[in-house]
């Protein structure tokens, strides 16, 4: 093989090698971020009518430099501000005893559709505020200015993420061309707010209200096995890293995000990216302090995946709270 072997940046050779040249390239390159493809070949000469002898061995090689591709992505997205945190008693002062919403601050949201499981649903699967849905829409903004992209979106079943996602999407302009994937595997530690699991919507409730769900998909984790029992914090962590393998397989090469919770830029990257899951009193005072819309860019290089921080600006502002204008009297 007259070939000169460099560890240049160039990303694709195709040579002719022997068979003892293959093990002096899997040498050459066993450390370094390359794919080698390798096609064996063979000809032959006959030289009489029952034997057959073999002149020649060897194989053709694609070497391709994996570092020469844009990194695939997996970005991670909290929700945006919730209703019941902004407003602790906000079931009482929105709803009427019939179940009747009425706007009661102008931070709430101007109308809330009945619920076939009554208006109680609402307490555990809280909406966003006006104020959520526009951290979502700055949060899509940045990402559409950033010239970021991904192929497929996920979120967790809970109103608020659905919600983000869906303002996250209409801000960057692809509602209509990405559907949302509602994955329960997505959702929170359920184990450490209730006995038992909120009453969600259903997808196909989600599509009558106007959100672009995907009917035709198959969650990874449905929510009969998810709320078959409380989980612990290591299973937790094992039922996000699922999660994050089993979504990222299915689509090839294809960047993709998750829409979920705090813990969600936590526990779905652990593992994925070689770290230790945290004791659960780490978990509650480092990763729930991540604010609304937190935003988290996870990419592979080669066959590893290494955290990339926040693609873009943070997104950061005061609260403005409730005030008695009886004072001023």
């Amino acid at each position: 093989m007259n070939c000169e072997f460099t560890n240049n940046k160039s990303s694709l050779h195709h040579v002719l090698a022997s068979v003892e040249e293959l093990a002096t390239l899997g040498k050459l390159w066993r450390s370094q971020s390359y794919q080698i493809t390798c096609w064996i070949y063979y000809s032959t000469t006959i030289i009489s009518s029952d034997k057959l002898y073999l002149t020649y061995f060897g194989a053709l090689l694609t070497v391709r430099n994996m570092n020469d591709q844009e990194p695939r992505k997996l970005y991670i997205m909290r929700h945006g501000e919730r209703v019941d945190l902004a407003f602790s008693d906000w079931m009482s002062q929105s709803f009427d005893k019939n179940g009747n919403y009425c706007q009661s601050d102008l931070n709430m949201p101007d109308n809330l559709p009945k619920r076939s499981q009554g208006y109680s649903a609402y307490a555990e699967d809280t909406p966003l505020t006006k104020i959520g849905i526009f951290q979502a829409q700055l949060t899509g903004e940045a990402f559409k200015k950033a010239q970021l992209d991904v192929s497929h979106v996920y979120s967790s079943p809970s109103l608020r993420c659905i919600q983000t996602c869906d303002a996250f999407l209409k801000s960057w302009g692809k509602n209509n061309e990405i559907k949302i994937k509602v994955e329960p595997g997505l959702y929170e530690w359920w184990a450490l707010f209730g006995e038992r699991l909120p009453d969600w919507l259903t997808p196909e409730d989600l599509a009558v209200w106007g959100y672009n769900v995907d009917l035709e998909y198959k969650p990874i984790i449905s929510v009969e096995e998810l709320g078959s029992k409380k989980e612990s914090a290591t299973e937790y962590y094992s039922r996000s890293f699922r999660v994050s393998t089993e979504a990222l397989k299915a689509h090839g090469n294809d960047n993709v995000l998750f829409v979920a919770h705090a813990a969600t830029l936590e526990v779905c990257t652990w593992k994925l990216t070689g770290e230790k899951p945290r004791i659960p009193d780490d978990t509650t005072r480092d990763v729930l302090a991540i604010p609304y819309c937190g935003f988290i860019e996870v990419r592979q290089i080669g066959d590893k995946w290494e955290k990339n921080g926040r693609p873009f600006l943070q997104l950061s502002h005061t609260a403005n709270a409730t005030f008695d204008y009886n004072r001023l009297s």
